[in-house]
């Protein structure tokens, strides 16, 4: 497959979208207001029999990788479309990569790199028109699943492939997923793509695996922190010093945790943030040190705040807005509000408008860079690591190991909010902990004998021996031994990174799964994934016995958590859906016409809102937002339709919104 020119090719199909994405349905003309679930072919009655060469093995036979036989079938390189976003520029290559080899040894795949795309700054359904017009498609898409897709049939109904070639996959899904393997796209029952399981907490392993020690696998992963995943702020420790000469900077908080080996809440807490205004106020006083301090690198300014990474709002306004404002899981569109007891949007709200208002005069002040609000996420990522943004949040991490090869003399430690978890708008839902990132395999590009081949691929990283594959690496590697049948790794800088947390880039180099963060294999581009992170109980860490071993410095980046004083609360129900828009894109036509042009049209006026010059731009600009959304499908008739489908289709998750707090 070619590399696609992507916008080149937008010039030239610009004109012919709409009569793309029309050719790959299949509902009648002038039916464009039905909401009846589109029909597929299904491959039941043709699925066929023979087995691959890796197809007869039984897994749960194989200790590990290297005991599978050489694939002798047909070896596949495969293209990746990364469907959701644009812009990641955290593409590592592994320069000692033992988990790709290895998977093209025993299974005859591979993922191209240099093939493999991302949306380009598209959404996804001009993306998909492009394909459609073209016949261009690749051979996986990652979160890409579409109404659009689905009727014009170029997925693989994968609801019988599963159960025959996906046995062990298959059981964990029906143990730990069951809703969503019922449901299937749409309730349909039919299901489109294979779940990646990434996430390793606790509690989601101790449903997995009764005799988990929750005591050793927490040194793993702990509680959920106090308002969700990745609730803080990293912040660079030598300008915090100068603000809070009583805070701890990175290396304080690792000598403490050596020392005693645990932290209090009030080491945790130790920068007093309790309020919105706290936030505010902290960037305001962390500008006047910069100020008065003349603090530069490299002869270039600090800011203590970026409002943009040359991607979405998402990160801005849907993790450290809730964090500043102690929300979880909330966002600026589609939500269940407790007072109204109904469905509003968003972006629509006072008190959202009044906090977007907050973050444009941080902007004016000077408080947060202006050059951020037109920065590529690779530019972003070089001035973040160079010490140029004094704090990040969200998923846009420093890279530890980076800053200290470049001998900074400073380091960027969390500083989390001490703010009580807000329940009077939105309720927490509790779901099915299995999945999140998926993927589909395309008809056109993937035949069956192929795909039959990446699905064996795809189940065996979901055995202890693919667990083990990840977080260890293959036998044939010598990178560990076994001794007394508990393995240890005789690469010390892989044991250093992955059983004692010391940010020296092993496991990017192996390219081995890290439980950090809940990231897993493979870390390098492009990031396709299957299994359980980390390589769940077979994680080095929980393998180990850290009890007998003395603490290190690495192992305060875990410890060092507020779930552990502050778990977050949830709803006392587990949720089949929740009132998040993408929920409805695919069964209510407004919500799915405004989803198309939410990544190219919504979001850069509420870019241009954050980036207003002044009041009366900011007027204007929020307006414009506004009205581009109603013209687009998001009207109260909309919301009253994802309402109406919840309380049809999913009537005792509607009595759990109704009923609110317990």
């Amino acid at each position: 497959m070619k590399k696609r020119k992507l916008i080149a090719l937008l010039l030239v199909l610009v004109m012919i979208l709409a009569a793309c994405a029309n050719a790959t349905t299949t509902d009648p003309p002038g039916d464009s207001t039905s909401t009846d679930t589109p029909t597929t072919t299904t491959t039941t009655d043709d699925t066929p029999d023979t087995d691959t060469p890796a197809g007869p093995i039984d897994f749960a036979t194989i200790d590990d990788s290297s005991d599978l036989p050489d694939w002798t079938g047909p070896q596949l390189s495969l293209t990746v479309w990364q469907g959701h976003g644009t812009g990641d520029a955290s593409r590592v290559v592994s320069s000692n990569d033992v988990v790709s080899p290895e998977i093209a040894r025993a299974f005859g795949i591979t993922f191209d790199a240099e093939t493999s795309f991302d949306n380009a700054g598209q959404d996804i359904t001009s993306m998909i028109a492009i394909m459609a017009a073209t016949r261009d498609f690749p051979h996986i898409g990652y979160n890409v699943i579409d109404a659009d897709l689905i009727r014009g049939d170029v997925l693989y109904d994968l609801t019988d492939y599963i159960p025959q070639y996906m046995p062990n996959y298959y059981a964990m899904l029906k143990e730990f997923g069951p809703i969503q393997w019922e449901n299937g796209f749409n309730k349909t029952g039919r299901t489109y793509h294979i779940a990646m399981n990434t996430r390793n907490t606790a509690d989601n392993m101790a449903q997995m695996y009764p005799q988990l020690d929750m005591q050793r696998y927490s040194q793993i992963s702990p509680p959920t922190d106090r308002h969700g995943d990745l609730s803080w702020l990293n912040v660079r420790d030598d300008i915090l010093k100068l603000m809070y000469p009583e805070a701890k900077t990175q290396a304080e908080i690792e000598a403490l945790y050596v020392e005693q080996g645990f932290f209090t809440r009030e080491d945790v807490y130790d920068v007093p943030l309790r309020s919105w205004d706290d936030v505010v106020q902290f960037f305001y006083d962390m500008k006047d040190v910069i100020d008065e301090h003349n603090i530069t690198e490299d002869g270039r300014p600090v800011y203590p705040l970026f409002l943009n990474a040359g991607q979405d709002n998402w990160a801005l306004l849907s993790w450290l807005n809730n964090a500043m404002s102690g929300m979880h899981q909330w966002n600026y569109f589609t939500y269940f509000d407790l007072q109204a007891k109904d469905i509003l949007m968003g972006y629509e709200q006072d008190w959202f408008k009044e906090q977007m208002r907050v973050f444009n005069q941080m902007l004016r002040d000077g408080v947060a860079s202006r050059a951020a609000m037109i920065e590529s996420n690779e530019i972003f990522s070089e001035k973040l690591n160079n010490g140029e943004y004094a704090t990040s949040y969200a998923w846009l991490l420093p890279d530890h190991a980076r800053i200290a090869e470049a001998g900074k003399d400073w380091a960027f430690r969390k500083v989390y909010f001490d703010i009580e978890q807000d329940t009077s708008r939105n309720l927490v839902t509790q779901d099915e902990f299995w999945g999140g990132d998926r993927f589909s395999i395309f008809k056109d590009t993937v035949s069956e004998e192929e795909l039959i081949q990446i699905l064996t691929w795809a189940d065996f990283m979901f055995t202890d021996a693919g667990m083990k594959l990840i977080a260890w690496g293959p036998r044939s590697a010598g990178l560990w031994e076994e001794v007394d049948g508990v393995r240890r790794f005789t690469n010390k800088e892989l044991e250093d990174n992955l059983v004692f947390n010391v940010e020296n880039g092993a496991n990017e180099r192996y390219n081995l799964g890290t439980t950090r963060f809940e990231y897993t294999y493979p870390l390098q581009w492009p990031k396709i994934y299957v299994g359980i992170a980390g390589g769940g109980i077979h994680a080095p860490r929980y393998v180990y016995d850290l009890s007998a071993v003395p603490r290190s410095p690495g192992g305060a980046d875990i410890a060092f958590n507020t779930g552990i004083f502050d778990p977050l609360k949830r709803a006392d129900a587990v949720m089949g859906i929740d009132a998040n828009i993408w929920n409805f894109t695919n069964v209510i036509p407004e919500f799915e016409r405004f989803w198309e042009v939410r990544g190219t049209g919504f979001e850069p006026i509420m870019t241009r809102v954050l980036g207003a010059a002044n009041d009366t731009e900011f007027e204007r600009f929020y307006q414009e937002m506004i009205d581009f959304a109603a013209l687009n499908g998001m009207t109260p008739e909309a919301y009253a339709a994802a309402a109406k489908y919840i309380q049809d289709e999913f009537p005792d998750e509607w009595a759990v919104y109704q009923r609110g707090w317990n």
